[in-house]
């Protein structure tokens, strides 16, 4: 199927959904069980044959050729009762029992209780700022056990009433019969999803019984069923909106988009910070609940509302985004108070093992890169200080030594190191590596001043392998400048929309050309400035689902502009899941700065991994045990 009949088929079953849910449910079960149904018949097939085959023997009248329709349907049997099983790992993290935190789990009975869902087998505590509750099929899917999951970050962010409303959005998912399809058709979802990976470039014998199906069924299954799930979220949505109030779910779920965003984005980029000071073992979840209080600004708050209000829904999730979930509950957006506590005290007399264990977890696997990401902090640290002590005395800096500056000013603190970049671009008014720090930082500000401007078209003009960079930039600068008020000429619009026009179809044939070409193929050495390299390990260190990373140039036939091009392998932490892998990726390409195209993949998701082995000369960034 195209992805554009995909996109309208997911798009026609959302309105069904809205226009008549009960409706669009029976169809969704429906094509499940006729999913199903096939499949049985396909092993009812199989077996027919297998007895048919063992009637001949028995009669003495078996043939040689008969060898190979019994191995067939051996393999098609094998398929379709391994094929729709989805294996289960149970959910890591630190078990809570009730007699260690009697006040959580009061509350989580009196949710149960109100919502008519099914006991919770298990509550455990892991270090992702996220709840859910997870299930476990058990007697052929007739009986489940349910783990809650609850982040300790969501913990530290959240007071306790806004807590069990997160909360209380997972228990809706469970709720009566609504929520035992929900849930079936989930599993449904991942068991098709493995079935039609495991086939999709099988040639057997067994494929050709059942790969036709499945092609066929599948994304027809997934696009039907993708609309159900979103339509559970905003079900779950009122579930919370029922038991605690419309006002703190809509202001609970902006709180919880907001401060998952600066989770992500501030507390490990500062908290990284500390390792420039040799002062014994770093506690970060013990301390987490302080720590998130100087992360979450309100100046940041606000900028981060308005990028997740901004957000567009997204086909590779099924949870919709904030603006449409806060319509549906009939609230507007704008965050009041935030929450004035943490709820990690709900967690009793478990909060200091289950800190300190996270914590041991955390420094097990970060405790090398933090004495190396400490050594680089401090080296910045010193030449911060002779730099300053040389500037203080009138003694002119290069062009180098104020980009060491500049490096230095924003690895250990967030002040704007602009000056020091204007007055490198004062001696050498074309730098490439200046106009581009220039403009990284001042474009999405929207500032009206002209010299943004200028520094925008001077990376166009002298720099014509950064032209389409330039052009994304001046475009979200002016996008930004009339957003404050400050509506720009009309003429200079149409200039910058006439050249991101061009540099676009010049950089899609170029990414055609890239992405053609398998990235263990063609390689070169990597050539890139220690400071390029300082900077992107820095990022990679403060992941801490990064469990490897290594980056790779190849060599790249294009149109014009020629460019560097680069491949960035990640290796995650075990059971990182698909969802989370793509958006680690996505996040790390959108912070990295690299002087030519690159791209993110992730081994056992994008690539495989024994493709590691196959590329040469990769340079190692991150290698964590």
């Amino acid at each position: 199927m195209d992805y554009s009949d995909y996109v309208h088929l997911v798009r026609t079953h959302e309105q069904a959904s809205q226009d008549d849910p009960r409706a669009y449910r029976r169809r969704v079960l429906g094509f499940a069980l006729l999913g199903y149904a096939a499949v049985f018949l396909l092993a009812l097939l199989a077996l027919g044959v297998l007895a048919w085959i063992g009637w001949m023997a028995a009669q003495d009248r078996l043939r040689g050729w008969m060898f190979w329709p019994a191995l067939a349907s051996l393999g098609l049997l094998w398929a379709t009762l391994v094929g729709m099983r989805v294996p289960f790992t149970e959910p890591e993290g630190q078990r809570l029992a009730a007699g260690d935190a009697p006040e959580l789990f009061a509350g989580l009975d009196r949710i149960r209780s109100k919502v008519k869902g099914p006991a919770l087998h298990a509550v455990i505590i892991n270090g992702d700022f996220n709840a859910a509750i997870v299930q476990q099929p058990q007697w052929l899917g007739l009986a489940h056990r349910n783990y809650l999951i609850i982040g300790w970050p969501l913990l530290a962010a959240l007071e306790p009433r806004r807590l069990y409303a997160v909360i209380a959005h997972e228990y809706g998912h469970l709720r009566g019969d609504h929520g035992k399809l929900s849930a079936w058709i989930y599993r449904s979802r991942r068991a098709w999803s493995a079935l039609s990976e495991r086939y999709r470039e099988s040639e057997s014998v067994v494929s050709l019984a059942l790969a036709g199906f499945v092609r066929w069924y599948f994304p027809r299954f997934d696009a039907l069923s993708f609309a159900l799930a979103r339509q559970d979220e905003y079900e779950a949505d009122r579930v919370s909106a029922r038991l605690f109030g419309a006002d703190v779910a809509g202001q609970t779920l902006q709180e919880v988009a907001v401060k998952g965003r600066l989770y992500a984005e501030d507390f490990w980029r500062l908290w990284w910070r500390l390792a420039r000071l040799e002062n014994g073992r770093p506690a970060p979840h013990a301390q987490m609940a302080n720590a998130l209080q100087h992360v979450v600004k309100p100046e940041r708050v606000q900028q981060g509302l308005r990028q997740e209000l901004r957000q567009l829904p997204d086909l590779n999730d099924t949870h919709p985004v904030l603006k449409d979930r806060l319509a549906a509950l009939g609230q507007s957006s704008g965050l009041g108070e935030l929450s004035g506590s943490s709820s990690l005290n709900l967690l009793g007399s478990a909060r200091s093992r289950i800190g300190a264990a996270l914590d041991a977890q955390w420094w097990q696997g970060a405790k090398q890169d933090w004495a190396k990401h400490g050594e680089r902090l401090r080296a910045l640290h010193a030449d911060l200080k002779v730099f300053r002590a040389r500037s203080s005395v009138g003694e002119e800096l290069s062009v180098e030594e104020l980009l060491r500056w500049a490096e230095a000013m924003e690895a250990l603190s967030d002040t704007d190191p602009s000056p020091l970049l204007e007055l490198a671009l004062q001696q050498a008014p074309q730098h490439e590596r200046v106009l581009l720090w220039l403009t990284r930082l001042h474009a999405p500000l929207g500032q009206g001043e002209a010299r943004v401007g200028a520094w925008l078209d001077q990376l166009y003009q002298q720099h014509p392998q950064h032209a389409w960079r330039a052009a994304s930039l001046a475009q979200q600068w002016l996008d930004a400048c009339t957003a404050a008020g400050q509506v720009p000429p009309a003429e200079l619009r149409r200039l910058w929309r006439e050249r991101l026009n061009g540099s676009e179809q010049r950089e899609k044939q170029s990414w055609e050309r890239f992405a053609a070409t398998p990235c263990w193929e063609r390689p070169l050495p990597v050539q890139l400035d220690e400071p390029v390299l300082r900077e992107l390990r820095g990022l990679l260190l403060r992941e801490r689902d990064v469990r490897g990373a290594w980056l790779g140039c190849q060599d790249i036939i294009t149109v014009q502009p020629i460019r560097p091009h680069y491949t960035l392998w990640l290796q995650c932490r075990p059971g990182l899941g698909q969802a989370a892998g793509e958006a680690l990726a996505q996040q790390i390409y959108e912070a990295m700065e690299l002087p030519g195209r690159y791209r993110v993949v992730v081994l056992g998701l994008h690539v495989e991994k024994d493709k590691l082995e196959q590329a040469s000369q990769l340079l190692p960034l991150v290698q964590r045990r």
